[in-house]
């Protein structure tokens, strides 16, 4: 059987028994790949012939896994994209409510005849600025006891 027509390209017989998957020897396997790889017109045509064929279908439909995984890993991207705004606002008010009285402007924040609510403000920051170093420190302890190492017990060291 002939593989190649007159001008160079394969014969619609060699096409149909590619893609019924025919036996053919590995010379025919070789020549015709190689022809496919470079000639587009015969590409086409070997296209067009494996889309009049039936389409195999899975045994099992992976289409409820696939959504599922998409579900999951959406969730998660938007889950920590709020997260990471959420620890991003919370600690520019810290950073903003904690740290006291900041200038942006020359002139002062509260004007100078109302004395009671500046000095409320005051306070406030204090006990603000103490709960929170109690708090850092408790948790800096709490990370401290990670690192140590316990001693062996009921010997000596030489």
């Amino acid at each position: 059987m002939n593989r190649f027509r007159d001008d160079g390209h394969l014969t619609d017989e060699t096409l149909m028994a590619l893609a019924r998957g025919q036996e053919l020897d590995e010379l025919s396997r070789l020549e015709i790949a190689e022809h496919l790889a470079f000639c587009d017109l015969c590409l086409q045509r070997y296209t067009e012939v494996l889309s009049q064929q039936e389409l195999l279908t899975p045994e099992k439909s992976c289409e409820k896994t696939v959504w599922h995984r998409l579900r999951q890993r959406t969730l998660h991207v938007l889950t920590s994209r709020y997260a990471t705004a959420a620890a991003a606002v919370a600690l520019a008010l810290t950073m903003v409510w904690g740290s006291g009285r900041i200038d942006f402007v020359q002139k002062p924040i509260l004007p100078e005849d109302r004395p009671s609510v500046s000095q409320g403000l005051r306070e406030w920051s204090a006990k603000w600025n103490d709960s929170l170093d109690g708090a850092m420190s408790g948790f800096n302890e709490f990370l401290s006891g990670f690192g140590r190492t316990q001693a062996p017990q009921g010997g000596t060291h030489s």
